[in-house]
Protein backbone atom coordinates (compact mmCIF):
# COMPACT_ATOMS: atom_id res chain seq x y z
CA UNK A 1 0.00 0.00 0.00
CA UNK A 2 1.40 3.43 -0.97
CA UNK A 3 1.49 6.08 1.50
CA UNK A 4 0.25 9.35 0.82
CA UNK A 5 1.91 12.00 3.02
CA UNK A 6 -0.03 14.86 3.78
CA UNK A 7 1.29 18.42 5.23
CA UNK A 8 -0.48 17.76 8.55
CA UNK A 9 1.33 13.88 8.40
CA UNK A 10 4.72 15.51 7.52
CA UNK A 11 4.08 17.85 10.58
CA UNK A 12 3.45 15.09 12.95
CA UNK A 13 6.62 13.35 11.86
CA UNK A 14 8.62 16.30 12.42
CA UNK A 15 7.41 17.07 16.17
CA UNK A 16 7.50 13.28 17.02
CA UNK A 17 11.27 13.66 15.89
CA UNK A 18 11.75 16.53 17.68
CA UNK A 19 10.10 15.36 20.34
CA UNK A 20 12.11 12.15 20.01
CA UNK A 21 15.65 14.17 19.93
CA UNK A 22 14.50 16.08 23.23
CA UNK A 23 13.52 13.11 25.10
CA UNK A 24 17.09 11.19 23.24
CA UNK A 25 19.16 14.51 24.44
CA UNK A 26 17.43 14.62 28.15
CA UNK A 27 18.37 11.02 28.43
CA UNK A 28 22.05 11.62 27.64
CA UNK A 29 22.15 14.61 29.74
CA UNK A 30 20.73 12.25 32.77
CA UNK A 31 23.31 9.79 32.42
CA UNK A 32 25.87 12.23 31.93
CA UNK A 33 24.61 14.29 35.34
CA UNK A 34 24.39 11.20 36.54
CA UNK A 35 28.11 9.98 35.62
CA UNK A 36 29.01 13.23 37.07
CA UNK A 37 27.44 13.05 40.54
CA UNK A 38 29.14 9.55 41.40
CA UNK A 39 32.45 10.87 40.48
CA UNK A 40 31.43 13.80 42.50
CA UNK A 41 30.23 11.17 44.72
CA UNK A 42 33.11 9.42 44.83
CA UNK A 43 35.82 11.92 45.05
CA UNK A 44 34.03 13.84 48.02
CA UNK A 45 33.66 9.88 49.60
CA UNK A 46 37.50 9.63 49.41
CA UNK A 47 38.35 13.09 49.83
CA UNK A 48 36.33 12.50 53.83
CA UNK A 49 38.04 9.04 54.04
CA UNK A 50 41.23 10.61 54.15
CA UNK A 51 41.17 13.82 55.48
CA UNK A 52 42.52 13.96 59.50
CA UNK A 53 42.27 17.21 62.22
CA UNK A 54 45.67 18.83 62.73
CA UNK A 55 45.59 20.88 66.07
CA UNK A 56 48.03 23.98 65.87
CA UNK A 57 48.57 26.19 69.46
CA UNK A 58 51.12 28.13 70.11
CA UNK A 59 53.48 26.63 67.38
CA UNK A 60 52.59 22.94 68.74
CA UNK A 61 50.66 20.56 66.53
CA UNK A 62 48.73 17.56 67.48
CA UNK A 63 45.60 15.50 66.48
CA UNK A 64 46.12 12.10 63.92
CA UNK A 65 46.90 14.80 60.92
CA UNK A 66 50.29 15.06 62.66
CA UNK A 67 50.69 12.07 63.52
CA UNK A 68 50.20 11.38 60.08
CA UNK A 69 52.85 13.45 59.02
CA UNK A 70 55.20 13.24 61.38
CA UNK A 71 55.53 9.34 60.73
CA UNK A 72 55.76 10.22 56.58
CA UNK A 73 58.65 13.07 57.32
CA UNK A 74 60.60 10.64 59.71
CA UNK A 75 60.81 7.89 56.79
CA UNK A 76 61.56 10.24 53.92
CA UNK A 77 65.08 12.04 52.63
CA UNK A 78 63.99 15.13 51.25
CA UNK A 79 60.50 17.40 52.56
CA UNK A 80 58.90 20.01 50.45
CA UNK A 81 56.73 22.60 51.90
CA UNK A 82 54.66 24.32 48.87
CA UNK A 83 53.15 27.42 50.04
CA UNK A 84 51.43 30.71 49.34
CA UNK A 85 53.27 33.52 50.47
CA UNK A 86 53.17 36.10 52.78
CA UNK A 87 51.00 34.02 55.70
CA UNK A 88 52.50 33.85 59.05
CA UNK A 89 51.26 30.27 59.84
CA UNK A 90 53.45 28.71 57.37
CA UNK A 91 56.73 29.06 58.97
CA UNK A 92 55.72 28.07 61.91
CA UNK A 93 54.48 24.91 60.44
CA UNK A 94 57.85 25.04 58.69
CA UNK A 95 59.70 24.66 61.83
CA UNK A 96 57.34 22.20 63.28
CA UNK A 97 58.24 20.13 60.36
CA UNK A 98 62.02 20.54 60.67
CA UNK A 99 62.26 19.45 64.12
CA UNK A 100 61.02 16.22 63.45
CA UNK A 101 62.95 15.92 60.05
CA UNK A 102 66.03 17.79 61.61
CA UNK A 103 67.63 18.46 57.93
CA UNK A 104 71.59 18.81 57.07
CA UNK A 105 70.38 21.62 54.72
CA UNK A 106 67.04 24.29 54.26
CA UNK A 107 66.79 25.29 50.37
CA UNK A 108 65.05 28.18 50.38
CA UNK A 109 63.49 30.14 47.35
CA UNK A 110 65.85 32.99 47.65
CA UNK A 111 69.06 33.91 45.50
CA UNK A 112 72.87 32.86 47.48
CA UNK A 113 73.58 36.35 48.26
CA UNK A 114 70.42 36.83 50.16
CA UNK A 115 70.82 33.64 51.64
CA UNK A 116 74.71 34.02 52.85
CA UNK A 117 73.28 37.28 54.59
CA UNK A 118 70.39 35.26 56.27
CA UNK A 119 72.72 32.67 57.85
CA UNK A 120 74.84 35.86 59.16
CA UNK A 121 72.14 37.80 60.16
CA UNK A 122 69.89 34.97 62.10
CA UNK A 123 72.88 33.71 64.00
CA UNK A 124 72.50 37.66 65.83
CA UNK A 125 70.48 38.88 68.41
CA UNK A 126 67.23 40.56 67.51
CA UNK A 127 65.52 40.93 64.64
CA UNK A 128 67.75 42.56 61.03
CA UNK A 129 65.56 45.87 61.93
CA UNK A 130 68.47 48.49 60.51
CA UNK A 131 69.02 45.87 57.43
CA UNK A 132 65.21 45.81 56.40
CA UNK A 133 65.32 50.20 56.50
CA UNK A 134 68.67 50.24 54.42
CA UNK A 135 67.21 47.60 51.92
CA UNK A 136 63.41 46.89 52.27
CA UNK A 137 62.43 43.30 51.28
CA UNK A 138 65.89 42.60 51.37
CA UNK A 139 66.30 39.18 52.22
CA UNK A 140 62.85 38.63 50.13
CA UNK A 141 60.62 36.46 52.52
CA UNK A 142 62.66 36.39 55.78
CA UNK A 143 62.25 40.54 55.78
CA UNK A 144 58.88 39.51 57.24
CA UNK A 145 58.87 38.23 61.17
CA UNK A 146 57.53 34.65 61.19
CA UNK A 147 59.64 33.75 58.07
CA UNK A 148 63.04 35.12 60.13
CA UNK A 149 62.71 33.74 63.02
CA UNK A 150 61.82 30.27 61.40
CA UNK A 151 66.02 30.99 59.84
CA UNK A 152 66.71 31.79 63.19
CA UNK A 153 65.71 28.09 64.57
CA UNK A 154 67.77 26.32 61.59
CA UNK A 155 70.52 28.27 62.62
CA UNK A 156 70.39 27.36 66.08
CA UNK A 157 69.93 23.70 64.92
CA UNK A 158 73.86 24.08 62.81
CA UNK A 159 71.66 23.94 59.66
CA UNK A 160 73.14 26.23 56.33
CA UNK A 161 70.58 28.01 54.91
CA UNK A 162 71.10 27.14 50.79
CA UNK A 163 69.61 29.94 48.40
CA UNK A 164 69.01 28.29 44.16
CA UNK A 165 67.17 31.44 42.66
CA UNK A 166 68.08 34.27 40.73
CA UNK A 167 69.14 37.45 42.02
CA UNK A 168 65.86 39.35 43.41
CA UNK A 169 64.27 41.58 41.75
CA UNK A 170 64.28 43.76 45.21
CA UNK A 171 68.01 43.11 45.31
CA UNK A 172 70.26 45.48 43.23
CA UNK A 173 71.35 48.22 45.46
CA UNK A 174 72.13 45.65 48.59
CA UNK A 175 73.76 43.51 45.56
CA UNK A 176 76.15 46.23 43.52
CA UNK A 177 77.09 47.43 47.19
CA UNK A 178 78.17 44.02 48.05
CA UNK A 179 79.76 44.25 44.39
CA UNK A 180 81.56 47.10 45.27
CA UNK A 181 83.20 45.81 48.11
CA UNK A 182 85.08 43.19 45.93
CA UNK A 183 86.13 44.93 43.52
CA UNK A 184 90.46 46.32 44.09
CA UNK A 185 89.51 49.29 41.18
CA UNK A 186 88.82 52.52 43.23
CA UNK A 187 87.16 53.82 39.77
CA UNK A 188 84.88 50.55 39.58
CA UNK A 189 84.21 50.46 43.13
CA UNK A 190 82.91 54.31 42.85
CA UNK A 191 81.07 53.63 39.46
CA UNK A 192 79.42 50.64 41.62
CA UNK A 193 78.34 52.29 44.41
CA UNK A 194 76.82 55.59 42.43
CA UNK A 195 75.07 52.21 40.64
CA UNK A 196 74.11 50.57 44.18
CA UNK A 197 72.49 54.12 45.81
CA UNK A 198 70.46 54.80 42.26
CA UNK A 199 69.13 51.24 42.04
CA UNK A 200 68.32 51.53 45.60
CA UNK A 201 66.02 54.59 45.18
CA UNK A 202 64.53 53.22 42.03
CA UNK A 203 63.28 50.11 43.47
CA UNK A 204 62.16 51.39 46.75
CA UNK A 205 59.79 53.88 44.91
CA UNK A 206 58.33 50.89 43.03
CA UNK A 207 57.62 49.08 46.02
CA UNK A 208 56.18 51.85 46.94
CA UNK A 209 53.74 52.86 44.40
CA UNK A 210 53.12 49.86 43.21
CA UNK A 211 55.09 49.71 39.73
CA UNK A 212 56.88 47.31 38.07
CA UNK A 213 59.98 49.55 36.91
CA UNK A 214 62.80 47.63 39.14
CA UNK A 215 66.71 48.59 38.27
CA UNK A 216 66.76 44.73 37.38
CA UNK A 217 65.95 45.61 34.14
CA UNK A 218 68.25 46.27 31.92
CA UNK A 219 69.33 46.92 28.54
CA UNK A 220 72.06 44.46 27.33
CA UNK A 221 74.51 47.83 26.45
CA UNK A 222 74.17 48.76 30.53
CA UNK A 223 74.82 44.39 31.23
CA UNK A 224 77.84 45.22 28.91
CA UNK A 225 79.44 47.79 30.30
CA UNK A 226 78.98 46.13 34.01
CA UNK A 227 81.24 42.92 32.33
CA UNK A 228 83.40 45.72 31.01
CA UNK A 229 84.03 47.57 34.11
CA UNK A 230 84.78 44.03 36.08
CA UNK A 231 86.70 42.56 33.14
CA UNK A 232 89.80 42.17 35.74
CA UNK A 233 88.43 41.35 38.92
CA UNK A 234 88.80 38.44 41.09
CA UNK A 235 86.85 35.30 39.69
CA UNK A 236 84.18 35.67 42.57
CA UNK A 237 83.43 39.17 40.69
CA UNK A 238 83.24 38.10 37.50
CA UNK A 239 80.77 35.00 38.62
CA UNK A 240 78.23 37.65 40.59
CA UNK A 241 77.92 39.88 37.01
CA UNK A 242 77.08 36.64 35.66
CA UNK A 243 74.35 36.29 37.98
CA UNK A 244 72.89 39.18 37.83
CA UNK A 245 73.44 39.45 34.08
CA UNK A 246 71.32 36.28 33.48
CA UNK A 247 68.69 37.37 36.20
CA UNK A 248 67.92 40.58 34.57
CA UNK A 249 68.05 38.37 31.35
CA UNK A 250 65.30 36.47 32.99
CA UNK A 251 62.96 39.26 34.24
CA UNK A 252 63.30 41.04 30.54
CA UNK A 253 62.39 37.97 28.75
CA UNK A 254 59.13 37.94 31.05
CA UNK A 255 57.70 40.69 29.29
CA UNK A 256 57.53 38.89 25.76
CA UNK A 257 57.69 35.40 26.73
CA UNK A 258 56.40 34.53 30.38
CA UNK A 259 56.75 30.84 29.37
CA UNK A 260 60.04 30.31 28.28
CA UNK A 261 61.16 32.87 31.08
CA UNK A 262 59.82 30.71 33.56
CA UNK A 263 61.28 27.99 32.03
CA UNK A 264 64.73 29.21 32.06
CA UNK A 265 64.26 30.29 35.59
CA UNK A 266 63.29 27.10 36.68
CA UNK A 267 66.70 25.57 35.01
CA UNK A 268 68.57 28.17 36.63
CA UNK A 269 67.00 27.19 39.93
CA UNK A 270 67.86 23.19 39.36
CA UNK A 271 71.80 23.44 38.49
CA UNK A 272 72.04 25.71 41.22
CA UNK A 273 70.63 22.81 43.87
CA UNK A 274 72.45 20.30 41.97
CA UNK A 275 75.93 21.97 42.37
CA UNK A 276 74.81 23.42 46.37
CA UNK A 277 73.90 19.98 47.36
CA UNK A 278 77.35 18.92 46.17
CA UNK A 279 78.97 20.22 49.35
CA UNK A 280 76.74 18.63 51.90
CA UNK A 281 76.98 15.01 50.48
CA UNK A 282 79.84 12.24 50.38
CA UNK A 283 80.78 10.32 47.22
CA UNK A 284 78.83 7.03 47.90
CA UNK A 285 76.40 8.32 50.29
CA UNK A 286 73.00 8.92 50.11
CA UNK A 287 71.46 12.55 49.85
CA UNK A 288 71.49 15.20 53.08
CA UNK A 289 68.23 14.89 54.77
CA UNK A 290 66.82 18.08 53.14
CA UNK A 291 64.28 20.57 54.33
CA UNK A 292 62.84 22.60 51.05
CA UNK A 293 60.45 25.20 51.24
CA UNK A 294 59.30 27.57 47.86
CA UNK A 295 55.73 28.57 46.30
CA UNK A 296 53.76 25.54 46.17
CA UNK A 297 53.58 25.74 42.14
CA UNK A 298 57.59 24.93 42.43
CA UNK A 299 57.10 22.10 44.77
CA UNK A 300 55.40 19.27 42.67
CA UNK A 301 56.47 16.05 41.72
CA UNK A 302 55.10 15.82 38.50
CA UNK A 303 54.19 18.53 36.06
CA UNK A 304 53.67 22.00 37.77
CA UNK A 305 50.61 24.14 38.35
CA UNK A 306 52.01 27.36 36.47
CA UNK A 307 53.20 26.52 32.16
CA UNK A 308 53.60 22.82 32.88
CA UNK A 309 56.79 22.55 33.31
CA UNK A 310 59.13 20.07 35.82
CA UNK A 311 59.57 22.33 38.65
CA UNK A 312 62.34 21.76 41.64
CA UNK A 313 59.71 19.26 42.96
CA UNK A 314 60.52 16.65 40.10
CA UNK A 315 63.82 17.31 40.26
CA UNK A 316 63.40 16.37 44.35
CA UNK A 317 61.58 13.10 43.45
CA UNK A 318 64.47 11.97 40.68
CA UNK A 319 67.32 12.51 42.84
CA UNK A 320 65.55 10.31 45.58
CA UNK A 321 64.70 7.88 43.18
CA UNK A 322 68.16 7.92 42.15
CA UNK A 323 69.51 7.14 45.78
CA UNK A 324 66.36 4.31 46.47
CA UNK A 325 65.25 7.24 48.99
CA UNK A 326 61.68 8.87 49.57
CA UNK A 327 60.21 12.71 48.88
CA UNK A 328 57.21 13.84 50.48
CA UNK A 329 56.06 16.90 49.03
CA UNK A 330 53.55 18.94 50.79
CA UNK A 331 50.84 21.91 49.62
CA UNK A 332 49.70 24.13 52.61
CA UNK A 333 47.51 27.06 51.94
CA UNK A 334 45.03 29.17 53.32
CA UNK A 335 41.00 29.22 53.05
CA UNK A 336 40.36 32.77 54.05
CA UNK A 337 42.00 35.27 55.96
CA UNK A 338 44.76 37.50 55.12
CA UNK A 339 48.45 37.49 53.76
CA UNK A 340 51.00 39.77 52.48
CA UNK A 341 50.18 41.49 48.89
CA UNK A 342 52.81 43.94 48.40
CA UNK A 343 55.86 45.34 49.46
CA UNK A 344 55.36 49.02 50.53
CA UNK A 345 58.59 50.10 53.04
CA UNK A 346 57.19 53.24 54.04
CA UNK A 347 53.29 51.41 55.71
CA UNK A 348 53.04 47.75 55.75
CA UNK A 349 49.22 47.95 56.82
CA UNK A 350 49.12 48.63 52.58
CA UNK A 351 50.78 45.25 51.92
CA UNK A 352 47.98 43.36 54.07
CA UNK A 353 45.39 42.28 51.72
CA UNK A 354 41.66 40.11 52.32
CA UNK A 355 41.44 36.82 50.23
CA UNK A 356 39.93 33.31 49.94
CA UNK A 357 40.44 30.09 48.22
CA UNK A 358 36.55 28.78 48.05
CA UNK A 359 36.69 28.76 44.69
CA UNK A 360 40.07 27.87 43.68
CA UNK A 361 39.11 25.40 41.44
CA UNK A 362 42.70 23.03 42.04
CA UNK A 363 41.69 22.39 45.62
CA UNK A 364 37.92 22.98 45.67
CA UNK A 365 36.98 19.74 47.21
CA UNK A 366 39.61 20.12 50.09
CA UNK A 367 38.11 23.32 50.81
CA UNK A 368 34.69 22.24 50.74
CA UNK A 369 35.64 19.58 53.65
CA UNK A 370 37.11 22.43 55.86
CA UNK A 371 35.38 24.23 58.45
CA UNK A 372 36.38 26.22 61.08
CA UNK A 373 38.88 25.58 63.96
CA UNK A 374 41.14 22.56 63.22
CA UNK A 375 43.72 22.58 60.16
CA UNK A 376 42.92 20.00 57.36
CA UNK A 377 44.85 17.27 56.42
CA UNK A 378 44.45 15.52 53.21
CA UNK A 379 46.38 12.24 52.58
CA UNK A 380 46.45 12.01 48.08
CA UNK A 381 47.91 9.62 47.98
CA UNK A 382 44.92 7.12 47.99
CA UNK A 383 43.04 9.40 45.35
CA UNK A 384 46.39 9.78 42.78
CA UNK A 385 45.86 5.31 43.22
CA UNK A 386 42.84 5.40 42.37
CA UNK A 387 43.30 8.09 39.34
CA UNK A 388 45.49 6.02 37.98
CA UNK A 389 43.47 2.98 38.19
CA UNK A 390 40.72 4.60 36.55
CA UNK A 391 38.85 4.28 39.60
CA UNK A 392 38.09 7.78 39.78
CA UNK A 393 37.33 10.79 37.43
CA UNK A 394 37.96 14.40 37.90
CA UNK A 395 36.68 16.93 35.47
CA UNK A 396 39.35 19.66 36.13
CA UNK A 397 42.77 19.55 34.94
CA UNK A 398 44.12 21.45 37.72
CA UNK A 399 42.63 19.14 40.52
CA UNK A 400 44.65 16.16 38.34
CA UNK A 401 48.06 18.08 38.45
CA UNK A 402 47.31 18.64 42.25
CA UNK A 403 46.39 14.64 43.14
CA UNK A 404 49.20 13.70 40.93
CA UNK A 405 51.59 16.22 42.32
CA UNK A 406 51.23 16.40 45.60
CA UNK A 407 51.68 13.67 48.75
CA UNK A 408 49.35 15.84 51.07
CA UNK A 409 47.28 18.81 51.26
CA UNK A 410 46.93 21.09 54.79
CA UNK A 411 44.34 23.50 55.18
CA UNK A 412 44.22 26.43 57.21
CA UNK A 413 40.52 27.50 57.96
CA UNK A 414 42.10 31.10 58.46
CA UNK A 415 45.43 32.62 58.14
CA UNK A 416 46.70 36.22 58.75
CA UNK A 417 49.40 37.85 56.97
CA UNK A 418 53.01 37.74 57.40
CA UNK A 419 54.58 40.74 60.30
CA UNK A 420 57.11 43.29 59.30
CA UNK A 421 60.03 43.46 61.65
Amino acid sequence: MRLSFCPATIARTASFRRLRRIALSALAAGLLSHHAQAQDSTLTRLVHKYQYDLIQANGQFSGAGWQKLQQDIQQSQLVLVGEDHGMAQIPVFTTAVAQVLKPAVYVAEIDKYQAQKLNQLATQPGLPTAVERQHPMGLSFYSWAEEFELARYLRTQKVPIVGIDQVSIVSPGSFFAELAGKVKSKAAKATLLDRAAAYQAQDRQAMVKGTNTYSIYQRPSALDSLQALTRTESPEVQQMVRDFRASSEIYQLNATNGLKSHQTRINLMKRNLVQALEAYQKPGQPLPKTLFKFGAVHVSRGVSLLGGVYDMGNLALNLADVHDQKSLHIFIIGKQGTQVGGFNPDDFSKNVKQYDNLDNTALKPFMAQTAAGAWQVFDLRPLRRALINDKLKVSSQELATVLLGYDYVVIIPETTASHNY
